[in-house]
């Protein structure tokens, strides 16, 4: 299994346009072979911070998602709203 936790702050103003986008990203992706599991958090302690957390069956399936359709199109869109882009950590479990 393959944990990813995607962070990123979002610019001043773009909140509610990053929570649109990235809920149109979870619901694609849940439907992703080998997706077990893709939600996007705020954070309540740190304004503008925000999370994807992905749970993937193997690296294959994660691979088949960053060459989605869905992927390709929103990701670009979500990361133009951040400071300074998405900082992904990637674990195996």
């Amino acid at each position: 299994m393959i944990r990813v936790n995607a962070f990123f702050t979002v610019k001043k103003g773009a909140e509610a346009e990053v929570q649109r986008l990235g809920s149109e990203l979870v619901e694609a992706s849940l439907k992703d072979r080998g997706c077990k599991g893709y939600d996007l958090f705020i954070s309540a302690t740190r304004p503008g911070l925000m999370m994807f957390w992905e749970t993937w069956e193997s690296n294959e399936a994660l691979q088949e998602h960053s060459e989605s359709k869905h992927f390709k199109l929103l990701v670009p869109l979500i990361e133009v709203l951040t400071e300074d882009g998405m900082h992904l950590n990637t674990f195996e479990f």
